[in-house]
């Protein structure tokens, strides 16, 4: 039995498979012949996919064979040359560096609306458990003042998602240095919680990238394209903040 709109939305899961599963009722789109809420589905999916890997994971009481499993995986991926090969269960053969990082908004956007519902219900005894221990999706539990932007990179060969509007004492931390010359000053740290959302959001562009054969030692890449996570620490945007003030300065000086 399928479930409407308007049926209560009790965890993560169940809002992805809603949806996944709910029929579009638009005019436009049953008029059209051709649901332009397709895109939304397919990252749904994916979402639901991560999810569930993710929660297979949790659940692994027997470390040693979750990690020779990984083992395999991770020994798949090379030839006795040391070449790498895989291929992202998004990657698209002749797809476009606009359709791919279309994509990627897609499943940002869908994580962001999925985190709003919780993971399980209450009293769900040793998922509740696993998961305590377990982070599922940075991207989703994410500060909600956080920005997400996703751009074709210079020379279509990159895809770039920035992040924007952190939280200073959620993503950053500081740390005083000192010169040789005895002055002082703060470099900032990732926290491990923006670590965590900047390798979820790089798994998620990697998803849409293959590999072909890059060897680090012969400088060889043969990747479809290249992933770039970019944040700016409080140091740089108090740098560019200066900057645009003593340009906006200067034009005005002009003018």
């Amino acid at each position: 039995m399928r479930k409407s709109k308007a049926s209560k939305i009790r965890t993560r899961i169940e809002y992805l498979r809603t949806v996944i599963e709910t029929e579009c009722s638009a005019t436009t789109c049953r008029e059209s012949g051709k649901c332009r809420h397709e895109g939304e589905k397919q990252a749904a999916r994916h979402a639901l996919g991560r999810l569930l890997e993710k929660l297979k994971g949790a659940a692994e009481n027997d470390r040693d064979e979750h990690a020779e499993a990984w083992a395999k995986i991770y020994a798949r991926g090379y030839d006795e040359y040391g070449n790498t090969y895989s291929m992202g269960n998004k990657y698209r053969s002749g797809q476009s560096m606009k359709d791919r990082a279309a994509g990627i908004r897609a499943d940002i956007k869908m994580a962001r609306a999925a985190g709003k519902a919780p993971l399980v219900e209450e009293g769900s005894g040793l998922m509740s458990q696993a998961l305590e221990t377990y982070r599922f999706d940075p991207i989703g539990e994410a500060p909600a003042q956080i920005k997400f932007r996703v751009k074709i990179g210079r020379g279509y060969g990159s895809i770039e998602i920035n992040v924007d509007n952190i939280p200073q004492d959620w993503g950053w931390v500081a740390g005083e240095v000192t010169e040789y010359e005895g002055e002082t000053y703060t470099r900032w740290h990732r926290s491990q919680a923006l670590k965590d959302l900047e390798a979820e959001l790089k798994s998620v562009g990697e998803a849409y990238n293959a590999d072909f054969g890059s060897n680090l030692s012969t400088d060889c890449f043969a990747q479809a394209f290249f992933v770039f996570v970019e944040s700016d620490d409080p140091a740089t945007l108090a740098r560019r903040a200066e900057y645009e003030q003593r340009h906006r300065k200067s034009r005005a000086s002009r003018d």
